[in-house]
């Protein structure tokens, strides 16, 4: 029985140097996010903190994180995500009536990261 030959598959392109610095720089905050929003969050339960404030910053941190996963894959959905996770926790705040902040600055960082490197991604 003759095998039909495989074709030759090109490698794929490497991932360019700054979006590989965005997705990393999203997987640092995005954990830090989620680390710092759990360690804060649980002892402010017990004192009577919102629920909804610790949720809404963990959830914001993994979203963060999935970003890096997507930028890594070149794709303009992580930079959605990464602004969604943003504004996220402002949203908490104003449901639950408490004082909205501006975004973390390592979180902003991100973002200009990633819009900085928006043309290399599809």
């Amino acid at each position: 029985m003759i095998q039909p030959t495989p074709t030759p598959t090109a490698p794929p392109a490497p991932v360019p140097g700054g979006v590989r610095l965005a997705a990393i720089f999203c997987w640092i905050v995005g954990l830090l996010s989620a680390g710092v929003s759990l360690a804060m969050g649980i002892p402010s339960l017990s004192a009577g903190g919102s629920l909804l404030l610790v949720v809404a910053n963990v959830t914001a941190g993994i979203m963060v994180c999935v970003a890096g996963f997507l930028v890594w894959k070149q794709r303009r959905l992580g930079v959605l995500l990464v602004v969604l996770g943003w504004a996220f926790p402002t949203v908490g705040a104003l449901l639950t009536h408490q004082p909205t902040r501006a975004g973390p600055v390592l979180l902003l960082i991100a973002m200009l990261l990633l819009f900085a490197n928006w043309k290399n991604l599809h």
